[in-house]
Formats: C-alpha cells, structure tokens, sequence
C-alpha cells in the first residue's frame, strides 16, 4: 500500500505544498493525499481544486486517514508542537523552516524524533536546488579556486508577518546556502543589522555578515558572506540572487531558475580587456539537465526517504540534506544574527 501525506496549513507556502504533492501523487509517488486546515471553507476548497481529500483536526488525522506521513506548514509557533504530537502518534513528518520558534525548542523536536524513531526532515528546501548543488561540487573540486565572498540578496513586497521577521523567514535560507557551500563549516562571526517593520518585534529588512574559519575552501583569511533580506524592495521587487566569488571564477545563480547557472572566469584573479576590463568578466552557461523546482525535489526525497524508512533501512543511508539536525542549526543562526542586531 502506497503512502498516505498530509498537508497541515493552507497558506501561501501550504498551497504550493498541496500543489506539489497533487502533482507528485499523479506520478504516483504517493498513494493519497489529505490537506488539512482549521478552516474548513478553505481545506475543502483546496481539496477540490486539487482533488483530494480534506480535514479540519490535525490531531485526528492519523486515525482519520492513516496517513503515514505530513508535510506541516502552519505559523511558526506550531511547527515543533504539531510536529511531535504527529511523531508521536507514528508520522514522519518534513517540517517547514523554521523548524521551531528558538534553538532549544528545535533541539526537542530532534531528540523526540531520535527517541521515537521518526523522520523529521526541515523545509530548508534550497539544499535541493540543482544549481546549489552543482554550485557546491563545483567550490568542493577548486574550479573556481578558493572563494572569498559570497553574496546573497532576497527581496520581495509584502506585509511583515506577526510571527517572525525577515532573519527567521528569509535569512535562514541563505545563511544555511553559505554553510552547505562551504562543506557544513559553521561561521566563527556573525554581525547584522535590521530595520523595524510597523510590527513591534518584526524587522522587515536586514543585513547579515557572516566570516567562516580560516582556510575554509582554502582562502587563509576565511570566505565572508554578505546577506541581505527585505520585503520592502520598492525598487527592484522580488529577488532571488547569489554571486559566489572565487579566485579563478565567480558564480552567479538565480534560485528561480532551476536549469543552471553562469560562471565567470578569470583565473588567478586576472584583469584586462579579455577579461571584462573594467566591468564583469566573460560568462558561460552552466547547463544542468534533469532539473527540477526545489519544493518538488525535496518531498520527492521526503516520500523516497518515507519508503526507505518504513522497509528498515538505517537513517544515516536515506540521504536526507535537510534532517532535524539542519533546523537546529539554522535556528542557532538566526538567534545569532537576531542577538548580533542589538548589539
């Protein structure tokens, strides 16, 4: 019998969930599909739009529908308590970033996963982009030499949310990017700033700086990494960039763009008029087949994982990129960057 998947929350990012594994259940990935939501107007309008099934009770779906596994997309405050109570009633969930509202919280929700021998993945989905990927073996290999910075921008129009602010929201993806491209190394420094939404509490733009350990990807100084998030870019609207600079090359890579990426060259960090002159270095395209939307990638690899772990094999041979153990980090890195703001 085929997996039975759940999607908790309907909103923006719990649509585009449902949407995902409607798709995925048309190649017959999974079995049944059930969205889940405390409005019911909005689970059943859902359900048919999509054509699946529907529920209002989180907590009853196990005995309801027997699902086997959920993707859960609720506010923030209730990924870590909705995520245990489905753990502990035998589901394997992938939860959305952030995985908890602080680190000690997400340090919870990973033991009770260990204690109960569940799957917990985190919806740190750019693990799963192709051109990351690509970005990664690429840095890890030396074609582009030691790199020396890394700079991401993630900017879109919107209101700020009443739960977290754009560090937790957004800068979680990137600061989590620039540690898996630097081989999971963690940063020894981290400064930022941030400015105030009309929310107390919720910044709605921020700039982070984070400078890895001495010769990480053999530069003697330490790669920096420069991030900025917004969601008032008035001017440049939705954003989705990340420049890696290297020696011998630099890579430019859009994450909406899932079939490849542009390297520019100048090795040993040349200049001239065949190298760009005064402006950017000549460009190639890197093309990368077999792409796929990053959301699509990773429940693929959730479902797979779900399979794999229901027939017995070990969790340290599923091949997950984003275990629980990722959302505690991103969660360190956030409530460093939050602390580095009021300092």
């Amino acid at each position: 019998m085929g997996q039975c998947v759940a999607v908790v929350g309907t909103g923006y990012w719990g649509r585009n969930h449902v949407r995902t594994w409607a798709a995925l259940k048309q190649e017959h990935v999974i079995e049944r599909l059930i969205v889940c939501d405390l409005d019911e107007n909005r689970a059943r309008e859902l359900a048919e739009e999509f054509d699946c099934e529907w529920h209002t009770d989180a907590l009853t779906l196990k005995d309801t529908f027997a699902i086997t596994a959920a993707s859960i997309a609720t506010p923030t405050p209730m990924h870590a308590p909705l995520a245990i109570a489905l753990m502990e009633q035998g589901v394997d969930v992938l939860v959305e970033k952030p995985l908890a509202m602080n680190e000690a919280e997400a340090q919870t929700t990973v033991e009770t996963a260990k204690s109960l021998g569940r799957l917990l993945c985190v919806g740190h989905l750019f693990r799963y982009h192709v051109a990351i990927r690509k970005a990664a073996e690429m840095i890890a290999n030396g074609e582009i030499g030691p790199v020396l910075h890394i700079e991401s921008d993630r900017l879109s129009v919107r209101e700020p949310r009443p739960d977290i602010g754009v560090i937790a929201a957004l800068a979680i993806h990137d600061m989590d990017i620039c540690r898996d491209l630097m081989g999971d190394i963690d940063p020894e420094e981290i400064s930022a700033f941030s400015l105030p939404s009309e929310i107390k509490g919720i910044e709605d733009h921020a700039v982070i700086h984070m400078r890895f350990p001495s010769n990480t990807s053999d530069n003697p100084l330490g790669p920096s990494a420069q991030i900025t998030v917004s969601w008032r870019s008035r001017v440049r609207g939705k954003v989705r960039e990340l420049r890696i600079i290297g020696r011998d090359a630099s890579l430019h890579i859009d994450y909406l763009d899932h079939t490849g990426l542009w390297i520019h060259k100048h090795p040993q960090n040349i200049r001239g008029p065949d190298w760009g002159g005064f402006g950017a270095a000549p460009r190639e395209r890197v093309e990368i087949e077999g792409g796929e939307p990053s959301l699509t990638a990773e429940l693929r690899a959730f479902a797979n994982a779900c399979n794999l772990h229901a027939q017995g094999t070990p969790f340290d041979s599923l091949n997950i990129l984003a275990p629980g153990e990722i959302g505690v980090i991103g969660m360190r890195l956030v409530e460093s960057a939050l602390q580095a703001t009021k300092e």
